[in-house]
């Protein structure tokens, strides 16, 4: 295992989700520095979240996308009686899975890059299994429409629930006096948070990127990121890490 000694690394999860990854680097000997570009908040209208605990019993499966979907949705969702036994759960990625878990729900999750294109090979999400069902996706507002949209053409009826959102959080100060030797950044909004945040400065261009997926690594390059890209290969904490290591080889 790469060792990360003397190496600063930029950690641009949500500071409620970051706390892992800066986990990972210190075990590796790295130092992690903590500059968060997205802020979870809630949504403003629950209405479409407080409908849907209304019929739940007419659902068929609710999908997560996220480990935020699960902690914003769930509250409203149990306050008033537990889930059907009927609802299948599937969550979109490996932390969103053990999320539920923590709830106490049992859940479905794709393999490996723990995507939508993951989510839409299960044989649970293939037309004859998904055909005339009820199925609600959490989410945050804005995000792809691939999964919705291929379940559609599946023949599911297919309900969106913005139950949070993000906004770009202030820049620190103290972030222009810090060297960083390695970024990582998980989402493609943000990547351009964090230029935003920097004021696109030239060094974001020419240091080591650690991504999450290929839109990321993708996005990066029309922002005209020169430094090695990396991805993750795997979309998790110990995914990210290892790319991390091979950044600093």
């Amino acid at each position: 295992m790469t060792k990360l000694t003397g190496i600063n690394v930029l950690v641009t999860r949500p500071a409620h989700q970051s706390e892992h990854l800066c986990q990972l680097i210190e075990a590796a000997g790295g130092q992690p520095v903590r500059l968060p570009v997205i802020e979870i908040v809630e949504s403003d209208d629950k209405s479409a979240l407080f409908d849907c605990r209304a019929r739940l019993d007419e659902l068929d499966i609710a999908i997560f996308i996220s480990a935020n979907a699960v902690e914003k949705a769930l509250p409203t969702l149990l306050a008033q009686r537990g889930l059907p036994a009927q609802l299948q759960l599937v969550a979109v990625g490996k932390r969103t899975a053990e999320t539920l878990k923590a709830w106490a729900l049992t859940t479905l999750c794709p393999a490996p890059p723990f995507n939508s294109e993951a989510m839409l090979a299960m044989p649970q999400m293939q037309p004859a299994a998904v055909q005339r069902k009820q199925i609600v996706i959490f989410r945050g507002e804005g995000g792809r429409e691939l999964l919705a949209e291929t379940l559609r053409q599946r023949g599911a009826t297919v309900n969106y629930i913005n139950v949070y959102r993000r906004v770009q959080p202030p820049t620190p100060a103290w972030i222009n006096d810090t060297q960083i030797d390695i970024l990582t950044v998980t989402s493609v909004e943000g990547l351009h948070n964090l230029f935003t945040m920097l004021d696109g400065q030239a060094w974001l261009r020419h240091t080591p990127l650690v991504v999450m997926s290929e839109r990321v690594r993708s996005e990066a390059q029309k922002l005209g990121v020169s430094a090695p890209i990396l991805v993750a290969p795997t979309a998790s904490d110990e995914g990210l890490l290892s790319a991390v290591q091979q950044a600093a080889i």
